[in-house]
């Protein structure tokens, strides 16, 4: 009769709890999380096999004197399979995890039970050797190296998913990969030892101490590394390879995973370190920094003056477990410059004149109010001059729209050649232009436009090798003295135009003028 061994029992019995709490904080913390059940399965299985095992060695009352010994099995069947499905179901191959596998798993450790049950009719999985005072069972039949052989199998083949998913893994995820390694490598170091001849315990198995190892393992990276709770599924398809930047942070706002898109668009020269802090990261997005501190979800557009003017799709969400408790934020932008791009684009299609490329009727609505508010907070003048090409009308029906298009282009290069970069210039209509000059006050104005007016007289076209000449008359007001609003200041402008060709066209008029001469 073997004696009873109490450090070494409670030393088992210490392990086996310590893996029942890690298989309760999954079951009860992450239950719903992809991989959870397996772990669960696993912690429990881990638990049964030392609290069975050194109850045994505690010698505990039982039927008969193995009893204990043999309860250890259920535990010892199930870790293997366990331990595949787990690492099958975070590492991009649960679509594998269904009914035939699961049920294929399940033939051998039924299978193996039930024959160590009813060895006493066949002695396949004893092979006929006595288990009277035994601590651990060596020599045995068929069915016992059979199952064996395929345990270590299961386990080589999990230990091969994970070093796959190792590789391809980074940041936190990489981590907590390395730790399940970590674990899955003991038993197979124990196996070693065991062989060796080198296990510190005489006529006893420490297999259960290296399985405790590995549950270890999976407790310190489930509450360390918060194993479980943001699960890298096809992260290498669906982050890593994403044009859009992806950042994790945790509930301290400290970093945890990134892709590379993002690491490009910060300009980092190297890749910052997990557990940085938020502020440091994004160091050259101060507004950013701001609304973290804020509990919502934010959607926002950021521009970043780099080298390259560049808009981003700013959207932070936030990550909660079932209990509503914040686990971290996820940050994702979208490069939309090309989108901004053909917006900015598509607004100057929108607001120039097809045919001269000038601003049309519809911006100087937009336009003009802004200009005289700005004029009138930084009290100074701005003048609007109206413009229309003389006899127009003539020249179209005469020569032919084709060429009338061609004049109405030329003329609107000579302004545009004759402009500063502040004036904004608009085709108002058919043959009439409208010239918006800031802080020009109305004499500067009358030279400005007196320019045009001789430019635009000195410029001719070509149509069947005859010249054809045209001019231009021009009506002139100022803001604010003669004109407090757009509409007043265009009509003041219009009426002195009105004016200019009344007195014989191809002239400048102020509306100003007008008044002197009692018009």
């Amino acid at each position: 009769m073997i004696p009873p061994q109490i450090g070494f029992s409670a030393a088992l019995l210490v392990a086996g709890l310590v893996c029942l709490l890690g298989g309760l904080i999954v079951s009860q913390t992450r239950y719903n999380a992809l991989g959870s059940i397996p772990l669960i399965v696993l912690m429990f299985s881990f638990s049964w096999w030392d609290i069975t095992y050194g109850l045994f060695w505690a010698k505990a009352p039982a039927p008969y004197p193995n009893f204990w010994l043999y309860l250890t099995y259920l535990g010892v069947v199930i870790i293997p399979p366990a331990a595949l499905i787990f690492a099958m179901q975070i590492s991009e191959l649960d679509e594998w995890v269904k009914p035939p596998l699961l049920i294929g798993l399940s033939i051998v450790p039924i299978l193996t039970i039930a024959l160590m049950a009813t060895d006493a009719q066949h002695n396949l999985f004893f092979g006929g050797h006595s288990t009277e005072n035994i601590g651990m069972i060596i020599n045995a039949g068929p069915v016992y190296w059979a199952n064996t052989i395929y345990s270590y199998l299961l386990i080589l083949v999990s230990m091969i998913i994970f070093v796959r998913r190792f590789r391809q893994s980074a940041g936190i995820y990489r981590t907590q990969l390395g730790i399940i390694l970590f674990g899955l490598g003991f038993p197979w170091l124990n196996s070693f030892i065991f062989l060796a001849g080198l296990s510190p315990f005489s006529n006893a198995d420490n297999t259960p101490f290296s399985f405790t190892i590995t549950g270890l393992a999976f407790t310190y990276a489930l509450l360390r590394y918060r194993l479980l709770d943001i699960l890298p599924i096809a992260r290498s398809m669906l982050i890593e390879n994403m044009s859009d930047g992806v950042v994790v942070l945790d509930a301290q706002d400290r970093l945890v995973d990134f892709n590379s898109a993002a690491a490009h668009t910060l300009k980092l020269a190297q890749p910052p370190q997990i557990g940085y802090p938020a502020r440091d990261f994004f160091s050259a997005w101060s507004e950013l920094i701001q609304t973290l501190s804020k509990p919502d979800d934010l959607r926002a557009e950021i521009f970043l003056d780099q080298p390259a003017q560049v808009f981003l799709d700013l959207k932070i969400s936030r990550l909660q477990d079932r209990r509503n408790n914040l686990l971290g934020r996820l940050i994702v932008w979208r490069d939309i410059t090309p989108l901004k791009l053909a917006e900015a684009e598509l607004r100057e299609q929108v607001i120039r004149d097809p045919l001269t490329g000038l601003y049309n009727r519809r911006y100087l609505d937009e336009a003009l109010e802004r200009e005289l508010a700005n004029a009138a907070r930084l009290n100074r003048p701005l003048s609007l001059v109206m413009i229309d090409i003389d006899h127009f009308k003539q020249i179209n029906d005469r020569l032919g729209h084709t060429e009338g298009d061609t004049i109405l282009r030329s003329f609107a290069k000579l302004l545009i050649r004759h402009s500063r970069v502040e004036d904004t210039l608009y085709r108002y209509g058919g043959e009439e232009f409208l010239a918006l000059l800031p802080n020009s006050s109305r004499a500067d104005t009358l030279k400005v436009a007196e320019k045009w007016r001789g430019a635009f007289q000195e410029l001719h076209a070509m149509h069947h090798q005859e010249a054809i000449h045209a001019t231009i008359s021009c009506g002139v007001a100022e803001f604010p003295t003669q004109g407090q609003t757009g509409a007043e200041l265009i009509a003041r402008a219009d009426q002195a135009l009105y004016q200019a060709k009344n007195a014989g066209r191809n002239r400048v008029v102020a509306w100003k003028d007008i008044l002197k001469h009692g018009s």
